[in-house]
């Protein structure tokens, strides 16, 4: 059973939040807290497997908690649930430790289908802050560092680039008529030969040189 824990102050959304995790199967909802020193004051008890997280809190930040708590629970993912879409929020979260970033204006399939990604070991993003990720990197995307071109297939330089313009796993698979089950399995053997941990470090990685 995934297990979820959810950081959010303003309580019509953290509600609602707690209403999409108990209408998934598979996913509990172990804690729902409006501000992170609370949650932080029960780290060792909580060790959940999500932690969805807003940024703007009172007291400490959501970017704050993640650099603090990430250390207590290092195999935990941190998803921001956030209004923020500027470039400091968004890769002060993603150098804090979040793998993950949408905004509040997901839809509640999105919502469900970020925890299902973050999950399986994907890197969960809106698609306007997936757009401001990419736009942040200037190098050629035709062009690979020699290490990853000597051993990235063919077939998964096809999937990177497609990572890389925002695509979403579904997307992809229909562009390259493939499944996404073999959309992810190609995803994580790209991870392992660029040796990063997640989407936005192989998206920097493919895009950097």
């Amino acid at each position: 059973m995934l297990q979820i824990v959810l950081l959010e102050d303003n309580l019509h959304y953290r509600r609602g939040l707690e209403q999409i995790i108990h209408d998934m199967s598979g996913v509990t909802l172990i804690g729902s807290y409006s501000n992170a020193e609370a949650v932080l004051k029960k780290i060792d008890q909580l060790k959940p497997d999500i932690f969805i997280v807003d940024i703007n809190l009172e007291g400490m930040s959501g970017i704050e908690f993640i650099r603090r708590a990430k250390p207590f629970v290092p195999h935990a993912e941190f998803l921001m649930c956030t209004i923020n879409d500027d470039n400091t929020n968004i890769f002060e979260s993603l150098k804090s430790g979040a793998t993950g970033y949408m905004l509040k204006e997901s839809s509640a399939d999105e919502i469900r289908n970020a925890i299902t990604e973050i999950a399986a070991g994907g890197s969960p993003m809106s698609a306007y802050i997936s757009r401001r990720v990419i736009a942040s990197f200037n190098a050629d995307t035709d062009k690979l560092p020699a290490p990853a071109a000597e051993s990235l297939t063919e077939r998964e330089v096809e999937v990177l680039n497609h990572l890389a313009r925002g695509l979403q796993y579904k997307e992809i698979a229909d562009r390259l008529d493939i499944s996404t089950g073999t959309v992810k399995k190609h995803i994580r053997n790209t991870y392992i030969k660029l040796q990063v941990q997640n989407k936005v470090e192989a998206i920097n990685k493919f895009r950097a040189f």
